[in-house]
Order: C-alpha cells, then structure tokens, then sequence
C-alpha cells in the first residue's frame, strides 16, 4: 500500500531542515568552486535544495513518487533560481544527467532504504561515481539497522510537529525479509496510512564501507549526525560521507 498524498501536507515539517544540516552542506561548498553542483537523489519536496539554490549553487533534485514531485515544483517559483526536478528512478542517472558534473550527491531521511537490494545499492554508488566531479562526495543519512540487528520489530524514532506525528514500524518475516509500515497523524488526531507492509532492506555500515570501496572511492566516513559527532553505532540514525 502506498498513500504518499496523506504525508505530502507534513512533508516539510517532520522532515525539517535544521541549521546543523544547512552549515553541514554549506560547509561543502568551501571546498568548491561557485556555484556547487548538487544532485539530491530523492529530494521529497525540495525543501533543503531550495535553501541551497538560494545560496546560489546549483541543484537537481530527482523523485520517483509524483505528489512530493510535484510539491517541489511547486515551490520553485523564480526561474532565475538555478534549480530544476524531474521525475527519474535511480538506475536512469546515467542516461540523462551530466556526467562527471556533481560536487555533491545525497540521499538523506534513510530513502537509502527503499532501494530493493544490496545489488541496487552498488549500483547506484557506481553510477553516482560516474556523475560525479573530480573531489566529488557522497551523503548518506541512514537508519542504523544493525542496532536493532536481533529484534524482529522496529519502532522507528517518531517524528513530531505542530500539527502531526509520523510513526514508522519495521517488521522482518520468517524469511528474514523486511517492509516497513508508516502512518502519520494530523492534529485531529486521524491516523492516515502512508506506507503499508512496503518492502525495505536494510543496509549496515559495513554495506555502504564495501560497496563505497567496490565502487572506487577511496573511504566512508561515519557521523552520527550533521554535526559531525562521533558515529557510536549505538544511534537511530548515522550520517555518512563517501569520497
């Protein structure tokens, strides 16, 4: 089951782009020449791509799920912004976007998940290696999996605002599959599906290290946040660089 129109409307506010991840990127861009060609790979509603438009890189912003597509066209309203989206799925990259052309790609709030397989995985890192400038870098933001490595069911941190709540449950079957199930509440306090029994796979630390290294990328390194704090392996969530 798949409702993403009844998450579109909070979209921004459980998902917020905090001032740690705006300096984050923004810390990036001392690295570059201006402007900073950024590539989020699914970029929800755009919301940070705009903040970083505005700051006057340039962005591209890639989404397969039509109603955040379309709320991120929404919001670009200045043609002189140098920002477009376009709906794409991950393994065309390389058919239609530069090559060797990005500073920096990114997948953060744990979309890393929605890739099928570890398969899918590699294959994006190789193909993000192609896109890719010379220097270029890859951010992950990632649910930590392997802190739940032995519980068959996941409460995921729920997600908090104003006007709703996001609660996110992972289940793994017998066969050792997962899929993940997600409702959000608004401030009536109805519970809207979003995501029912929805297939996810759950990538570990040591996944992104060796598929960053099969790729051709000389390392990852682990945040456990945008603030550059040690990575544990005892968080919820984990941030990493690849380059």
């Amino acid at each position: 089951m798949r409702l993403i129109k009844n998450l579109v409307e909070y979209y921004d506010e459980l998902f917020p782009v905090t001032e740690a991840k705006k300096n984050f990127f923004s810390d990036f861009a001392k690295g570059c020449n201006t402007p900073v060609h950024y590539l989020s790979i699914s970029c929800g509603t755009g919301l940070l791509e705009n903040f970083l438009s505005r700051k006057g890189h340039d962005v591209t912003g890639v989404e397969n799920e039509e109603e955040l597509l379309h709320a991120a066209n929404l919001r670009r309203r200045s043609q002189l912004m140098s920002i477009r989206f376009f709906k794409m799925f991950i393994p065309d990259m390389t058919k239609f976007l530069g090559k060797s052309f990005y500073n920096i790609i990114y997948v953060l709030n744990s979309r890393l998940m929605f890739f099928p397989d570890a398969k899918e995985i590699q294959n994006f890192l190789k193909d993000a290696k192609v896109l890719l400038a010379p220097e270029g870098k890859i951010v992950l933001e990632i649910f930590n999996f392997e802190k739940y490595e032995n519980s068959k069911f996941i409460t995921l941190p729920t997600r908090e605002s104003v006007r709703s709540k996001l609660f996110t449950e992972v289940i793994t079957n017998e066969r050792g599959n997962k899929s993940i199930n997600i409702n959000v509440e608004n401030s009536s306090e109805k519970i809207l599906p979003v995501l029912g029994n929805y297939p996810v796979y759950a990538v570990t630390p040591a996944e992104i290290e060796h598929f960053a290294e099969t790729a051709g990328f000389a390392s990852a390194e682990f945040y456990a946040d945008f603030d550059r704090n040690p990575f544990t392996g005892n968080e919820d969530f984990y941030v990493v660089v690849i380059k």
